[in-house]
């Protein structure tokens, strides 16, 4: 009799969940999603010490972390631990989530060239330009070994130096948000409702880590050009928020630090307005900000040449582009939207309506499906 064996999938990544982040949510989304294939992780531990757990019936393998430099986690058992796993599971494809040079160099050391290779490309190291150019052979290496490319915009890829060269290997495939994340239940009504007692104005939501590259600057120095009453909340934290705290004391201004995730879409139901002020194609796509315009936020983003955001969030139709980095046409756009109720509502609607169609895994998790049954064909 036949015997089912399901494919093997060894995912690599910095962080799996619990950790948060973009790129975190986008792998453990793949891993729930693709259930008729046996998985296994590898990623870095927080902590200076390696840990073996499961998470949601997935073998999760955490290695220790002597440091983190420019955003790199450095591990002295990374690659043992990879190639002890490679021996182990025996994986069919190795699923690669780049930025991580370090395991980029690790991966052309030990990964055998029968297993086949998708790097998923969520951004170039851009700020780090000092590093990038030591970093650059191992990228140029790791794209020419790989089988296949996922970029998360059809915008990335090309604007890319790195990528450019490999376009045949590109596979677009956005990231994707679990609308059941954000169902819109009694209880988030009841939280819906005490937050809007609490700020009786409209509101203007921004999250996300404190980092330059987000240009949270830039929506406060956007402040005096918005005219209607509004609060300003602001969630999350990162090396910046004290400076931007002493700098920046607007009484509309509330400074949330961290909200569980479980309130999150409490905040994005109860707002009026999704400020995304980044900057760079660091920002390759905005899983967040899928998730706000699924909220029926309409979204103030900035020009990103080369950034999927600005696919994500369509100029004058789910919300509003303005140019990079211009606080005074970022204020204009905010004011634009709060004084006028029938285009917020419009653009809201329209905002939704574009992540159902596009950026829902149920959309979006067949076209891995399809790429890796390509790869073992």
């Amino acid at each position: 009799m036949f015997k089912y064996i399901p494919m093997r999938i060894l995912h690599l990544g910095k962080y799996y969940s619990p950790v948060k982040g973009g790129i975190e949510s986008t792998s453990k989304y793949i891993v729930d999603y693709l259930s008729d294939y046996e998985h296994c992780v590898l990623c870095f531990n927080d902590k200076f010490e390696s840990k073996q757990d499961i998470v949601d019936g997935t073998s999760v393998l955490r290695t220790s972390t002597i440091a983190v430099i420019k955003s790199q986690p450095i591990s002295l058992s990374y690659m043992t631990l990879l190639k002890k796993k490679i021996d182990e599971f025996q994986p069919e494809i190795i699923h690669f989530h780049y930025p991580n040079p370090l395991v980029a160099l690790y991966i052309l050391i030990v990964v055998p060239k029968n297993i086949k290779l998708v790097v998923h490309w969520h951004s170039d190291v851009v700020a780090q330009k000092s590093i990038h150019k030591l970093v650059k052979p191992i990228e140029l290496k790791l794209v020419k070994r790989a089988d296949a490319i996922i970029t998360t915009s059809p915008l990335y890829g090309p604007a890319s130096d790195i990528l450019r060269l490999y376009q045949k290997k590109i596979f677009v495939i956005a990231s994707a948000i679990e609308k059941k994340n954000f169902t819109y239940d009694d209880a988030t009504e009841r939280k819906v409702k005490k937050l809007k007692a609490i700020y009786p104005y409209k509101i203007v939501f921004f999250i996300g880590r404190h980092v330059e590259y987000k240009g949270i600057r830039y929506l406060f120095d956007s402040v005096p050009h918005i005219k209607t009453p509004c609060h300003i909340l602001i969630a999350g934290d990162g090396p910046l928020t004290e400076d931007l705290k002493k700098k920046y004391n607007y009484e509309n201004i509330v400074w949330l630090g961290r909200i569980a995730d479980e309130d999150v879409k409490s905040y994005l139901y109860a707002s009026d307005i999704f400020a995304f002020p980044s900057v760079s194609r660091n920002e390759a796509f905005g899983l967040v900000l899928a998730e706000a315009m699924y909220c029926q936020l309409p979204a103030i983003t900035f020009t990103i040449d080369g950034s999927g955001v600005n696919w994500v969030s369509l100029n004058s139709e789910t919300g509003i582009e303005v140019s990079n980095s211009n606080a005074l046409e970022f204020g204009n756009a905010i004011e634009k939207l709060l004084s006028n109720d029938a285009l917020r509502d419009q653009y809201g609607r329209n905002a939704k309506r574009r992540v159902e169609e596009n950026f829902l895994m149920e959309i979006v998790g067949p076209q891995y499906n399809q790429l890796y049954k390509s790869l073992k064909s």
